[in-house]
């Protein structure tokens, strides 16, 4: 029984833990896009060029990240994978790199 309780405990901590790297601004290889994850499940992607913000949900799921926008329902998703702590990949083949 206790030997559960502490690895419940730390599956909880190992998974907070998760979240909290991904925090911080992720700029697409041309500059394009970026997001910014806040660590609280809210993403916002922004494109300067296009003068264009909008905020998101995310979840993390081992090293995918799907992105989803509330308005657009949920069956609209944005799917990226983590490839190491400072590159995601997006569709197409598209990268983003995090900001220092």
């Amino acid at each position: 029984m206790k030997a559960r309780t502490i690895a419940a405990v730390l599956s909880m901590l190992l998974l907070a833990a998760c979240g909290d790297d991904l925090k911080g601004t992720f700029e697409d290889e041309m500059g394009l896009t970026s997001l910014t994850f806040h660590g609280d499940g809210k993403v916002v992607q922004s494109s300067p060029l296009a003068a264009v913000e909008a905020e998101m949900r995310y979840e993390v799921d081992g090293d995918r990240i799907r992105l989803t926008n509330p308005e657009a329902g949920t069956h609209a998703a944005l799917v990226l994978t983590r490839i190491d702590d400072d590159t995601l990949s997006g569709p197409m083949g598209f990268r983003y790199r995090r900001k220092k």
